[in-house]
């Protein structure tokens, strides 16, 4: 599965995201979130637990910058 950089999530999901990587609130997520974290290759679900794969890992190292709308640099 080829994972696209530019994928954007929006705040809840990002936030869904970071709850995975705190291990032990799988049940909080709603399962549209966990299940599109799954397609996007950011989580697996594994004997019923959700782990982060190397892309969600990544994707929390970028931050949650995608989800909000870029405001133009000022002009000089």
């Amino acid at each position: 599965m080829v994972h696209d950089p530019q994928t954007s999530l929006s705040s809840e999901e990002f936030t869904s995201l970071l709850e995975v990587s705190k291990g032990d609130a799988q049940s909080d997520i709603p399962q549209l979130h966990w299940e599109r974290l799954v397609a996007l290759g950011y989580a697996l679900r594994r004997l019923g637990v959700l782990g982060l794969t190397e892309a969600g890992i990544r994707r929390l190292a970028v931050g949650d910058d995608q989800s909000r709308p870029s405001t133009p640099a000022p002009s000089q």
